[in-house]
């Protein structure tokens, strides 16, 4: 077939192709099937200004079919529509240049043989604009440069926005022949640079609006492609994802085989730092994930406002202020927004609290133990350095008891509650006798012995209900009653004058139900903020299996496995507070 200097308009379009010239036929000089080939010597043509030149011969077609390629032209994308009727649902825009010369087999391809593929020029595009109903907002690409190389594709730069998000990127694509030709994964290493990332601009509309505490699995659920095994840097100075503002976001994401790996992100929120490791998986039925998250200094009251998560985890927590450092390990199944469903959720978590002020007001909890315990000010209790462990499962969470003080009081609390805010608390209050009325301390007057004014005894409280109705019983009148007939006996042993020996023995039956231990000291000997760093060097996800904190050599990413891990052992404890 042959055309030169060809021609056409249609009628009812504004722009005719001109200067159309084509060159091309199947030959065979042998006779054989299989040398059969395609050559195509000219094809050209020109829209308006723009000038597109190409040539190619195709071999073996029948067999692995060898191509040698050559393209040199530019095209404004605007102009398609406008001399020939493509049915297009938004119009294109932008200026797509290439010069580019290509000599490849198939089999080269399929087999990753990269010294018989051989590949080199350049691809630009620029003032492209495309829209979709399938996204947000339109994209603009406002630059991209591609050249080619025999082994690979670099990206020279790619500059970008979508709604309030921009991006800046560079990087390499190792087999885009394969991908394009024969169904071959899409390997990369990419850089990327955001000043403002809205994931909003990504997601369709109703995606982000689905509650963090979901109870349905959704039918229709985003999916990683299967064909992308790719590495991405990324920095990005603000991230927005629904309520949430990071600032300073890096880190590395890794997405192969439907799976998107998190290694060392780093972000600052919640006037703190939040450091995360972890796997997301989408090739399972339902999409999980496995995540270790480093927390420091957070808001305390910021925080828990904002994260159904941490919320749930802690609830109490809406009337404590101050600063938070934290390390969890925490997996589950994820929503079709990617956002946790909460009743799959399970994991571990070591806090400490920093400069902490609790405002009783602000939960029902306090304000319920204040009526039956009038020698508490909660106001002044003071939780600085706490430090407490604590896991979570199938909706319950489990607090590892850890002892407070209230001036001389020893208080200590352990329990569980659930997602859906129940809860069964029994905190022991190890309350000095000149606490608990005038009758107790007329006694400890008259008997006028040292040791019978350090006489304490154990209070429990027994917390059900819910957090925002609670319940709350103690045993306080049974205890003041067994103290007020100790005294009495050893008022009446004094004035027998048998000894000091038969008093002591009586203050030994009051002091015999000791305080219980505080069973977080063996797990935060290390301070929570050693364990975040490890957090960040971790570089993978935390399966909680078999801990163990013997080996103080292990690399950073056991540690953090083997501190989270504590919280999964399944040790009986004595109920000590009982």
């Amino acid at each position: 077939m042959v055309s030169n200097n060809a021609s056409f308009k249609y009628p009812d379009l504004p722009k005719s192709v001109n200067n159309i010239s084509i060159n091309a036929s199947v030959k065979n000089t042998t006779g054989k099937t299989e040398d059969t080939f395609l050559d195509i010597k000219t094809l050209n043509f020109k829209i308006d200004e723009d000038v597109f030149k190409s040539s190619a011969t195709i071999k073996n077609i029948t067999g692995n079919p060898a191509v040698n390629a050559t393209i040199d032209g530019v095209l404004n994308l605007a102009n398609l529509s406008k001399a020939y009727p493509i049915e297009l649902d938004h119009p294109l825009n932008g200026v797509l240049k290439a010069k580019i010369n290509t000599d490849f087999d198939m089999n080269a391809i399929e087999t990753n043989a990269y010294e018989r593929i051989k590949n080199n020029g350049n691809i630009s595009l620029t003032g492209f604009e495309y829209t979709s109903t399938d996204i947000v907002n339109p994209i603009k690409i406002s630059q991209a440069n591609i050249s080619f190389d025999p082994r690979m594709v670099r990206l020279e730069n790619f500059k970008a926005t979508t709604g309030k998000t921009d991006l800046d990127a560079t990087g390499t694509i190792d087999n885009l022949l394969g991908f394009l030709l024969s169904d071959k994964k899409l390997k990369g290493l990419f850089s990327m640079h955001s000043n403002t990332f809205m994931v909003s601009d990504f997601m369709t509309e109703g995606g982000s609006e689905k509650p963090i505490n979901q109870s349905t699995e959704p039918a229709d659920r985003l999916k990683i492609p299967a064909f992308l095994d790719c590495t991405i840097t990324a920095d990005a100075k603000t991230v927005v994802y629904d309520n949430l503002t990071l600032k300073n976001v890096k880190g590395t994401l890794v997405i192969q085989d439907e799976k998107a790996d998190f290694k060392k992100v780093t972000s600052n929120i919640f006037e703190g730092n939040l450091s995360l490791s972890g796997m997301v998986d989408t090739k399972t039925e339902v999409p999980t994930f496995n995540m270790d998250l480093g927390i420091e200094n957070f808001d305390i009251s910021q925080s828990f406002s904002n994260l159904d998560m941490l919320k749930a985890i802690a609830p109490i927590a809406k009337a404590l202020h101050g600063k938070l450092n934290s390390a969890i390990s925490v997996s589950g199944n994820l929503g079709d927004d990617f956002t946790p469903v909460l009743k799959s959720i399970a994991g571990g978590a070591l806090a400490e609290l920093l400069t902490t002020r609790v405002e009783p007001k602000n939960a029902e909890l306090f304000e319920a133990l204040s009526s039956k315990l009038n020698f508490i000010d909660f106001d002044k209790l003071d939780l600085k350095d706490l430090k407490t462990a604590l896991k979570f499962e199938n909706g319950t969470v489990r607090i590892s008891p850890f002892n407070i003080n209230y001036k001389d009081i020893g208080i200590t609390v352990g329990g569980t509650h659930g997602f859906d805010q129940s809860m069964d608390y029994n905190p022991v209050f190890n309350v000095p006798a000149k606490y608990l009325g005038s009758d107790v301390n007329r006694l400890i007057g008259k008997i006028n012995d040292p040791q019978v004014n350090d006489i304490s005894i154990p209070i429990t409280a027994n917390l059900t209900g819910s957090f925002d109705n609670p319940k709350v019983s103690t045993d306080l009148t049974t205890g003041v009653e067994q103290l007020t007939t100790q005294l009495l006996e050893i008022e009446k042993q004094k004035l027998l004058n048998t000894g000091k020996d038969k008093i002591k023995d009586l203050l030994g039956g009051l002091s015999g139900n000791q305080t219980p231990k505080d069973s977080t000291k063996t797990q935060t000997n290390a301070p929570v903020k050693d364990i975040i760093k490890d957090v960040i060097m971790g570089g993978g996800s935390t399966p909680q299996t078999n801990p163990s904190t013997k080996d103080s050599t292990k690399s950073t990413g056991d540690a953090v496995k083997d501190i989270i891990g504590l919280f999964g052992k399944k040790k009986k404890k004595k109920d000590s507070i009982h």
